[in-house]
């Protein structure tokens, strides 16, 4: 017989923290379904597709305990219409709850909450801290850098390493390659790796509001736990071997330039205006000689070039890229000058934000 009473904020908040792990295509009615459990004058949201599970709990004044299953879609848009005051929630019998506010009331029809299933429990074989912050901005970093072809779900993945008082962050679509590592808070002294969706990160850096806290990541064999403040994240690992990356890395460079982060962008932006093609490549061309770089490329559209001022050492280049794969990484890289280094016109290029080791990004040229 639950009976709540909480500010329509606190239940928004719930609602749009777990609504991602719900379920939209899944033949399994309860799992295109939310459950609310009001316990320790607590408000609990679950949510689950199976594959990812997302619990958080909001203040609420607790009258009744209890618990109960809502349709995850009506619930949530009920709520976001909800007028912005106190709400009570109550379960007056098995399959009904009420939605009371102000002088009004609207009752939904609930599910069994027997037939929810248990997000799993992580003893913590393992585990690391790291600041929401610094964690945020690594999967900011990476993420956008892992495959979207569930047909090779390992390149659907982030590599995380840890070893020697850091952590690191690989992503690849075998095109491009991210690279972000940082000094967590604590961590095992024994070097670890394990690989983790990118679409899951993605989807904890978008639940992190406060980047004062500390995040704990626990690991089991086949589960991680992501834990900050009043979230919990659970998703399953990737099973695999990941690729050695180290062995795509260039260790030499027969040329190296330094240019603006913000300059070289907004060119790239404007040129990649004309990339438009039949192949979808988004082919861009880079010429460095001396001192100034050409941006340039054609299509049936028209055609265009700008000329930046850079610092360079090494041999002149002429060489192509997806211009999007250089708006990704130049998009996220927040130092005023970035470095890029060149081994060839076929081979692959380094970029990273001034001499920093931290971060870098590879990227394949395209072959014209």
């Amino acid at each position: 017989m639950m009976k709540i009473t909480a500010l329509k904020d606190n239940l928004l908040m719930g609602v749009s923290a777990v609504q991602k792990a719900v379920s939209t295509k899944n033949t399994l009615p309860i799992l295109t379904c939310i459950k609310i459990e009001a316990k320790n004058n607590m408000l609990y949201f679950f949510g689950t597709d199976l594959e990812m599970g997302i619990q958080i709990h909001v203040p609420a004044e607790v009258i009744f305990e209890g618990v109960t299953v809502v349709p995850a879609r009506h619930f949530i848009e009920i709520v976001r219409k909800l007028p912005s005051s106190l709400i009570t929630l109550h379960l007056a019998s098995e399959n009904e709850l009420s939605i009371q506010y102000e002088n009004s009331q609207l009752t939904l029809r609930t599910l069994s909450s027997a037939d929810f299933p248990a997000l799993p429990e992580v003893s913590g074989d393992y585990e690391v801290h790291i600041q929401a912050s610094l964690f945020k901005q690594m999967i900011k970093q990476t993420a956008f850098s892992a495959g979207t072809d569930e047909g090779r779900p390992l390149f659907t993945g982030i590599l995380f390493e840890t070893e020697n008082d850091k952590i690191r962050m690989i992503a690849t679509d075998t095109h491009r390659l991210a690279l972000r590592q940082g000094v967590p808070k604590s961590q095992p002294e024994s070097p670890q790796s394990f690989i983790i969706p990118a679409k899951m990160l993605s989807e904890i850096a978008r639940l992190i509001y406060d980047e004062e806290e500390i995040c704990r990541l626990s690991l089991t064999k086949n589960v991680c736990v992501f834990t900050i403040s009043n979230i919990v994240v659970i998703c399953r690992l990737l099973d695999g071997q990941f690729p050695n990356y180290r062995q795509v890395i260039p260790n030499q460079y027969k040329s190296k330039l330094e240019v603006k982060t913000k300059s070289i962008l907004e060119a790239v932006e404007r040129i990649s205006l004309f990339t438009i093609g039949s192949d979808n490549s988004n082919t861009i061309q880079l010429s460095i000689n001396d001192t100034i770089m050409t941006i340039s490329s054609q299509s049936e559209l028209g055609q265009g070039y700008e000329q930046l001022p850079v610092e360079n050492e090494g041999e002149a280049v002429i060489i192509s890229f997806n211009a999007r794969y250089l708006l990704d990484a130049f998009k996220t890289i927040e130092a005023e000058k970035v470095v890029i280094e060149f081994t060839g016109p076929l081979s692959p290029c380094i970029m990273r934000p001034g001499e920093t080791e931290n971060l870098f990004y590879l990227i394949l040229p395209v072959r014209t």
